[in-house]
């Protein structure tokens, strides 16, 4: 039975469910069992375009919560069911290996492949990644172009006052309009 949902968190909480029963454990690898949240959102660090997937371990949240994102720049429902397979494997693993070791380990046993630290899903989990799919229904987000995205124009030019220390920063254009600043202790900044 297909349920339609109109929040993606909820899609994504009701994903880790089936992930834990359909993947890992026909996988006979640890389920996800401690406290965990999931949402859609753009990861912490690096490139947003690069990075589509992210966990957070334990001890990063006041209430000691495994936090896994996926990217709002996903919208396929297969391939953002094996981005939360893989966020899973680092809460499971409460972030302690990085891409190594155990996390290597049971990414290869579901059936991830690939540079670790870029999986994709193999044949044997794309298809069990289908009929959660398929079960799940529709994911309810629609893919974020940053191409669209303006470009941000203005640069701040960082200015150190070669006597005292003091640094501030202006745009180029308030630079070649005005000139450099003068430093409160009367030297001019460069």
């Amino acid at each position: 039975m297909q349920i339609k949902y109109h929040n993606r968190d909820v899609w994504l909480s009701v994903a880790v469910g089936l992930i834990n029963n359909d993947v890992f454990d026909d996988a006979g690898i640890e389920r996800l069992n401690a406290s965990w949240r999931i949402s859609c959102s753009w990861p912490g660090g690096g490139s947003a375009r690069k990075r589509v997937g992210e966990c957070w371990p334990s001890g990063s949240s006041n209430d000691k919560t495994r936090e896994m994102f996926v990217s709002p720049i996903e919208d396929n429902p297969i391939e953002v069911l094996g981005i939360v397979a893989h966020e899973m494997i680092h809460a499971i693993d409460d972030c302690k290996h990085g891409h190594r070791g155990p996390f290597r380990k049971m990414a290869l046993a579901i059936g991830l492949e690939g540079k670790m630290t870029a999986t994709t899903s193999g044949p044997e989990l794309t298809k069990k990644l289908k009929i959660i799919a398929d079960i799940l229904g529709p994911y309810p987000h629609a893919k974020l172009n940053l191409n669209d995205r303006k470009k941000q124009t203005t640069r701040m030019i960082k200015m150190t006052c070669s006597n005292c220390g003091f640094i501030a920063r202006a745009s180029k254009t308030a630079i070649e309009q005005a000139g450099y600043p003068i430093c409160g202790c009367g030297n001019k900044m460069a």
